[in-house]
């Protein structure tokens, strides 16, 4: 059981955790904490992406179609895969690591919109 969730931390880009919540409290649920506050932010980011390019485009009914299957994605990876594989720790474990996917890929989304926004 150990060796699943040893892979499941391997697998999850924790580098977005590593940067939203250096300096933290050093117990998980200072670590929940931050993960949240990291994936409100880079929801707001998002939707603020989101809606320029819609503004912009005109192909909106194509972007909003894509934007609803990288949705789609998120939640089957995170709540769906990760979340399985994370059930087999205890306490508010699952919950992070279910976050910290949430997080790693939303802020991966942003900076893909980004640079349709550069373009």
């Amino acid at each position: 059981m150990k060796k699943i969730i040893a892979l499941v931390f391997l697998l999850l880009p924790l580098s977005s955790f590593a940067e939203a919540c250096v300096g933290g409290g050093g117990n998980v649920y200072d670590d929940l904490s931050c993960v949240n506050s990291g994936l409100d932010k880079s929801k707001k980011e998002l939707n603020a992406i989101y809606q320029k390019i819609y503004a912009s485009t005109q192909y909106k009914n194509e972007f909003e179609q894509s934007q609803k299957a990288w949705l789609n994605y998120r939640e089957k990876q995170c709540n769906g895969y990760i979340a399985a594989e994370a059930s087999q720790s205890q306490g508010v474990g699952p919950g992070l690591i279910t976050k910290d996917c949430l997080l790693a890929i939303t802020r991966q989304r942003v900076d893909y919109l980004k640079t349709l926004l550069e373009k």
